[in-house]
């Protein structure tokens, strides 16, 4: 800890509120399959988010079926009686407070506007007409059993004397919570520490807090809300949502662990939450994004790794271990000696003497040409020094690829299993997948399922060295692989025989 950051007078539990179902549907591009959806919520669940929002039912038919499809999942699979609140979005109308009902929701999340520029040029609505649709809407979700939030929209630029006075309307209504949106992402952190104590006064039911990412300062602004007096924080998986996104649940659920603030949060679930709303949402994790980006718990500076190497707090504020992750080293341009033995021993090579130098100059020389040293290249490098080239048990010794506009991807592949030639050839819905499905037909190699992909350039150019890292489910469970190549699907090829090799280690 920080003897510059201020701590709460008295720890106390701060509530959860996650908005990746719906919030994250506003990214382009992004839409959730109900059995997405389901997949994520129930995941949500054991993570410990006190309330998941599911979706927006007046979107559409299939909107609202996903929406009662996560209500039956969620309770159906509760622990010991305890499961999230499922809570669908509506805006201040009578047909979508009627359709969020329909879907038998614990809560019905109503939004209003409470800034003049929202109500007079997008709503054409006066404060008054505002106010009594409000308490319309608010009273028939709550004459049906609902609990409801309501949301104060562009509170950060509404007039403060209308911001407090429609928040009172909705609490007489029958509002269960006050949310207050910075929609415009316009508050520092000082601002929401002020909205927060200037709101707080004038209601008696619990505040939350909504804050967007536009100039970098969701995180921040949820944490300062908090030490104000905020009870709950809007979130999203991976920061997911409108413009820039909003405050990511990861972030702030540790934040507020390092603050002495308490959440039902099990932060070792975190990576695991993460990777799967990344599958689903198809949005490439940021690689250095806060607690679950690929490379935030790798090192490969000198100075780094041998601090590191002394005590990991010198650089590390969360140990790994707490948030599900693990340390890794990597070896480049500014790594040490140190790194190069490190990286040895995480990977399970021997550390020799003599040929720590000689890898560290190998590494340096590709890097100073611009290329980065994966675990890839780094293993090549290390086995070429070392002298460990050997015959793999799995080895494609043929491969061919068929593809193209009205053309069924087909592949054929000639391989080498211990000492037994095997041949085969399949389809795919793309070359990959028709690579992954003939290797899988091989007599002999082990089942396997592919649970992530991903391509990334690791030089510069049109002729730039392609990594593609995937991740394995087999008999003995999940592990990552990798292969290199200026040839994407030579590249995925050497990934999915390192796999197999992996498998049968």
């Amino acid at each position: 800890m920080s003897s510059f950051n201020p701590l709460p007078e008295a720890p106390r539990r701060v509530r959860i509120f996650d908005s990746t179902l719906s919030q994250g549907e506003l990214v382009p591009g992004i839409s959730f399959s109900t059995e997405a959806k389901v997949e994520i919520a129930t995941n949500l669940d054991a993570l410990g988010v006190d309330v998941i929002e599911a979706g927006f039912p007046a979107a559409s038919e299939g909107e609202r079926k996903a929406v009662s499809e996560v209500v039956r999942a969620v309770k159906r699979i509760s622990r010991a009686g305890f499961s999230a609140e499922i809570c669908a979005l509506a805006r201040a109308k009578k047909i979508d407070i009627e359709l969020a009902l329909e879907g038998e929701v614990d809560c019905v999340h109503v939004f209003m506007p409470a800034s003049k520029l929202h109500l007079e040029k997008r709503l054409h609505l006066s404060e008054e007409e505002a106010m009594n649709q409000l308490v319309d809407s608010i009273s028939l979700a709550k004459s049906n059993g609902a609990t409801v939030e309501f949301t104060a929209e562009d509170a950060s630029r509404s007039d403060p004397e209308f911001l407090w006075k429609i928040c009172r309307k909705a609490e007489e209504a029958g509002a269960d919570r006050i949310n207050l949106t910075d929609t415009v992402g316009i508050l520092t952190p000082e601002g929401a520490a002020r909205m927060v104590k200037e709101v707080k006064p004038h209601i008696t039911k619990p505040l939350s807090v909504t804050f967007y990412n536009d100039l970098g300062m969701a995180t921040a602004n949820s944490i300062s809300a908090v030490m104000a007096g905020a009870d709950q924080v809007h979130v999203s998986v991976n920061g997911l949502g409108p413009k820039a996104g909003m405050a990511p649940l990861e972030q702030v659920a540790v934040a507020l662990k390092e603050i002495h603030m308490e959440s039902n949060i099990q932060l070792n679930l975190l990576p695991e939450v993460s990777e799967l709303v990344e599958r689903h949402s198809g949005l490439p994790m940021y690689e250095i994004a806060p607690i679950v980006g690929p490379l935030t718990y790798t090192y490969e500076a000198g100075v780094h790794v041998h601090a590191l190497s002394i005590d990991p707090a010198t650089y590390e504020l969360v140990p790994p271990e707490k948030v599900g992750r693990k340390r890794r080293f990597l070896v480049g341009k500014l790594s040490g000696r140190t790194a190069v033995v490190e990286a040895l021993r995480s990977m399970g090579y021997p550390v020799e003497e003599g040929k720590v130098e000689e890898i560290l100059a190998r590494v340096k020389n590709l890097a100073d040409k611009g290329v980065r040293i994966t675990d890839g290249v780094f293993r090549s490098i290390v086995e070429e020094v070392l002298g460990m080239s050997k015959r793999k048990w799995f080895e494609v010794e043929e491969w061919m690829v068929v593809t193209g506009s009205g053309i069924t991807p087909t592949a054929q592949v000639k391989a080498k299993i211990g000492d037994k030639e095997i041949r085969a050839a399949s389809f795919g819905v793309g070359p990959v997948d028709a690579l992954a499905n003939t290797i899988r037909s091989l007599e002999g190699v082990p089942d396997f399922k592919l649970r992530k992909f991903r391509l990334r350039a690791i030089s510069s150019g049109t002729s730039a060295i392609g990594e593609v890292l995937i991740r394995v489910l087999g008999p003995k469970g999940e592990m990552e692989a990798s292969g290199t190549s200026p040839d994407i699907l030579e590249a995925s090829l050497k990934a999915l025989e390192d796999s197999i090799n992996r498998i049968k280690s």
